[in-house]
């Protein structure tokens, strides 16, 4: 009896140890001089993807909009992930409800047709992954980082004003890179092997929390030292855009590139959130207000009693500071992005 119940206990332990080499990422169809043998490997050992079953990863297979969502919200939404209470439809639906919550989808022609299914390109992962590193707390490129890599990047004007906003913050993080052409090639098709990749170099993004002892007037003198950089009466038209850390919007053009700007230089990476029904009352420094029958858009630099100061870009064509706004002015606005917590 005694032998009977040692040798079924390693036989158990000898099927366990067999499991373990699929379980941990070594699959039988990635073999060691793969290029990306260590990104599958690492990625699977930590739970972001999974094999297609027979031991197998299928490196060359495409990536579609629900496998690339599981694999993100794995990564950098575990907690949401956890506490989802949601519909549990399809195997899915989960990952892609939480990357729909986190705005991972903004911007990508996913969230208008809802094609779980369909496969992705480079550009579209690019976007994906720019959008959920800024929502998990990455730490933002500078300006002139983000402006730098287009030299490096000849083909970028083929894509959407999103994904160019994407693809240079990825390429400043070290996310994605060209291909072995030099071009970014943002319509060709992203595979599982390059999405382990992708993910791996995600996992090495820093992220950091909401900063703290954040007041109003701290915010304000972070948008008035940049007065100095862009004085009054700068040029600043729609020519001009800006790569937004708030979230929301991934680039601004005109006005609301210039207010997304300064809204950055008071708030950094903390994350924006739409409030309608704008109440005087409830503005605060650094909030941008959309005014104008949702044509332009100003930020807020002093709440007076009955109005507020704010800074504009592409006022008459230039930058401007000092302009007051009345509270019906500003109760009209379409809508208002504030970036002070709740």
């Amino acid at each position: 009896m005694k032998k009977r119940i040692f040798s079924i206990i390693l036989l158990l332990s000898m099927a366990a140890t067999l499991a373990v080499p699929a379980d941990a990422g070594y699959f039988k169809d990635v073999p060691e001089d793969h290029w990306a043998k260590s990104y599958i490997d690492d990625a699977a050992a930590r739970g972001y993807v999974n094999g297609v079953g027979d031991g197998r990863y299928a490196p060359s297979g495409r990536v579609s909009f629900a496998e690339f969502a599981a694999m993100t919200a794995r990564l950098l939404f575990p907690e949401e992930l956890r506490a989802w209470s949601g519909s549990r439809e399809r195997w899915y639906t989960p990952y892609v409800g939480v990357c729909f919550a986190e705005n991972v989808f903004m911007g990508a022609d996913f969230a208008l047709g809802r094609d779980e299914t369909r496969a992705m390109t480079r550009a579209e992962v690019a976007l994906m992954s720019a959008n959920a590193l800024k929502s998990a707390g990455a730490v933002m490129p500078d300006v002139k980082e983000l402006e730098a890599v287009e030299a490096r990047i000849p083909d970028l004007s083929l894509n959407s004003p999103d994904e160019i906003a994407a693809i240079r913050w990825v390429y400043v993080k070290g996310v994605m890179n060209g291909c072995d052409n030099g071009l970014f090639e943002g319509s060709a098709a992203l595979n599982r092997a390059q999405a382990a990749a992708v993910l791996m170099r995600m996992s090495q993004v820093e992220l950091k929390k909401p900063s703290d002892g954040l007041d109003e007037r701290k915010a304000y003198n972070s948008i008035m030292a940049m007065k100095e950089r862009y004085p009054e009466g700068t040029r600043w038209t729609n020519e001009n855009s800006y790569a937004w850390h708030g979230g929301i919007f991934n680039v601004g053009y005109g006005c609301a590139g210039f207010a997304f700007l300064l809204s950055d230089a008071a708030f950094g990476d903390l994350p924006a959130r739409r409030v309608t029904g704008v109440r005087l009352e409830n503005v605060r420094v650094g909030d941008i207000l959309r005014i104008n029958n949702d044509t332009h858009s100003v930020i807020v630099l002093k709440v007076n009693a009955d109005s507020v100061t704010v800074a504009e870009g592409n006022y008459n064509s230039s930058v401007h500071w000092g302009r007051e706004l009345s509270r019906s002015q500003v109760e009209s606005a379409s809508y208002l992005l504030t970036r002070w917590p709740e």
